[in-house]
């Protein structure tokens, strides 16, 4: 004989799928990211400049000619 689902079975089964979807649907959202390559358009990004103030670059898209130089551990002394 079967019991009739309770007010629990319907709280538990909620609580469950409430935690659950979000989780499936972050894991669809994460791409593996895309190389560069040389000629492609790149990705907008925001950096802080040597005043501390934040640039983005889509600030300078059509005004000026963009050269980024990353230097990892420059200036830490190791």
């Amino acid at each position: 004989m079967l019991k009739k689902p309770s007010i629990i079975h319907f709280g538990i089964i909620l609580l469950i799928t409430t935690l659950i979807i979000p989780l499936v649907l972050a894991e669809k959202e994460v791409e593996k990211p895309k190389e560069l390559e040389i000629g492609m358009i790149a990705p907008n990004f925001t950096l802080k400049d040597e005043t501390n103030t934040e640039r983005n670059l889509n600030e300078f898209l059509g005004k000026k000619n963009i050269v980024l130089a990353f230097y990892p551990k420059d200036f830490t002394g190791g």
